[in-house]
C-alpha cells in the first residue's frame, strides 16, 4: 500500500514537473527578453498572409523555446555553469575570455593583428602613408591642421587579458607599421596613445578588466583626450583650454558588464561627469549641410570656449561614446562625425571649412580601403 502510495506521489511530481513550464508559459503578446535584449517570437498564426501557415510546426517550436516558464533561470544557469565551470562564454563567436576570466571582444582581424600574422607589404604601407600624406597636404592648402589619433584594441594594452592560447610573433603590428613609417616618411601630426597608455597602467584603469571590452575606460578616454589636446597646443602662442580631474566630480563604481546569460563580474573603476558643460549641440547638422547628409553628426557651438576655431572630428565610439562633449568644451564650434575618412572628405572640408582636422580610429575599424579613397580624393580636390 506505502508503495502504490509513494509511486503516485511520483507519477505526480514528475507530471509537475513537466507541466509546470506549460502552465507558466510567458503569455504577454509584448514580451521582450532583458538578457538577450530582443522580443520574444509572437503567438503562432494558423492562416499567415491569407494561407495556410506552412511554416507552423517550427513556428509553435519557437514559441515555446523563447515563451516557456523559467527559461531565463535555466539560460542564466547554463551561461554561468560555461563561464564558472568551462572558462568559457556561451557566445563564444564574439566574447572570449581571457586567462582569469578576463572579458575580450573578438572581431574582424583582431585575432590576426594580435598574433603579427597580417603584416602589410612594403607597397601596402607606402601607399597607406601616401594616403595619409595626401590628406595632411590637401589640408594644409586650405590652412588647416591635421591630427592622426590612434587608438588601440584592449589586448594591444594588456595582453595579458587576452587569451592566453593565442600566441602572439614577433614585437611589431600592421598599426606599429603604420605608425613608424608615417614618422618616418612623413610630417603627418600622429598621436600615437600606446605607449602612455602603457605607462599609466601601473596608476590607472585604461581598459576594463571585466567592464566594458569593446571600449577604453573613461580614464583612459580622459588620458587620450589630454594626449589629443595638449599635442594640439603644441608651440602655441594661445593654447586651448584642456579639461583636467578639477572639471570632473569622480567616483568610484561598478561597471562591470553583464552578458548574455547573466554572467557578471565586479569592476570598480572611476566614473567621470563634468561640473560645468557649456558646449550646446545641435543635432540636426546633417540635415542642414547637404555634403554630411545621411551620416551621423554632432555640431557643438561653444561661446566659453574663448575662441572661434571650428574643429572637424572625424572618429567613431571611441570619441562619440565618450569624449565628444570634452573636445567641445575646448573649442568655439566642433563637428563630430561618426564615420571613417572616405571619398567625401574634400566635400566635408568645403562645406565646413575647419581650422582643425582630427581623424580617430581603433585598431580594428582602421578601414584602409576608405582612408585610399579619401586620399585619392584630396589628390584630386587639392594637389596643384
Amino acid at each position: 500500500m506505502e508503495k502504490k502510495i509513494f509511486e503516485k506521489i511520483y507519477i505526480a511530481g514528475v507530471a509537475l514537473i513537466l507541466l509546470l513550464p506549460v502552465l507558466t508559459i510567458n503569455r504577454d503578446p509584448d514580451a521582450i527578453s532583458e538578457k538577450e535584449n530582443r522580443p520574444l517570437t509572437g503567438l503562432p498564426k494558423i492562416i499567415r498572409d491569407g494561407s495556410i501557415n506552412k511554416n507552423l510546426p517550427t513556428d509553435i517550436e519557437s514559441y515555446l523555446d523563447d515563451r516557456i516558464g523559467f527559461r531565463d533561470l535555466l539560460i542564466s544557469a547554463n551561461a554561468l555553469l560555461q563561464y564558472h565551470v568551462f572558462g568559457r562564454m556561451e557566445d563564444g563567436t564574439r566574447y572570449r575570455l581571457g586567462p582569469d576570466g578576463e572579458f575580450n571582444i573578438v572581431e574582424n582581424d583582431m585575432v590576426e593583428t594580435y598574433q603579427h600574422a597580417n603584416l602589410f607589404s612594403d607597397e601596402e604601407l607606402a601607399e597607406i602613408t601616401s594616403d595619409f600624406k595626401s590628406i595632411s597636404d590637401g589640408l594644409k592648402t586650405k590652412d588647416c591642421e591635421f591630427y592622426y589619433m590612434q587608438c588601440w584594441d584592449k589586448q594591444s594594452i594588456y595582453p595579458e587579458y587576452f587569451p592566453d592560447s593565442v600566441l602572439q610573433y614577433g614585437d611589431i603590428s600592421r598599426t606599429d607599421q603604420v605608425l613608424t613609417s608615417l614618422a618616418e616618411n612623413t610630417d603627418v601630426n600622429v598621436i600615437p596613445l600606446k605607449d602612455k597608455f602603457i605607462s599609466e597602467k601601473p596608476n590607472y584603469e585604461v581598459y576594463s578588466k571585466y567592464g566594458d571590452p569593446v571600449h577604453w575606460t573613461p580614464r583612459g578616454a580622459l588620458i587620450g583626450y589630454a594626449e589629443t589636446m595638449n599635442a594640439i597646443n603644441e608651440g602655441r602662442d594661445e593654447p586651448f583650454k584642456v579639461l583636467t580631474d578639477d572639471d570632473f566630480n569622480i567616483t568610484m563604481t561598478d561597471q562591470g558588464m553583464s552578458f548574455y546569460g547573466g554572467v557578471k563580474r565586479s569592476n570598480i573603476s572611476e566614473s567621470f561627469e563634468r561640473k560645468e558643460t557649456h558646449a550646446v549641440m545641435n543635432e540636426d547638422y546633417d540635415e542642414e549641410h547637404e555634403a554630411f547628409d545621411g551620416y551621423r553628426t554632432y555640431h557643438f557651438t561653444n561661446e566659453n570656449a574663448g575662441n572661434d576655431t571650428k574643429v572637424l572630428i572625424i572618429c567613431n565610439s571611441f570619441i562619440v561614446n565618450y569624449l565628444k562633449e570634452d573636445f567641445a568644451e575646448s573649442f568655439g564650434d566642433t563637428l563630430v562625425v561618426w564615420h571613417d575618412v572616405n571619398k567625401k572628405l574634400p566635400a566635408w572640408i568645403e562645406d565646413y571649412n575647419p581650422d582643425i582636422v582630427i581623424y580617430e580610429m581603433v585598431e580594428r575599424y582602421v578601414e584602409y580601403k576608405q582612408l585610399h579613397k579619401a586620399g585619392k580624393a584630396m589628390r584630386k580636390a587639392y594637389d596643384k
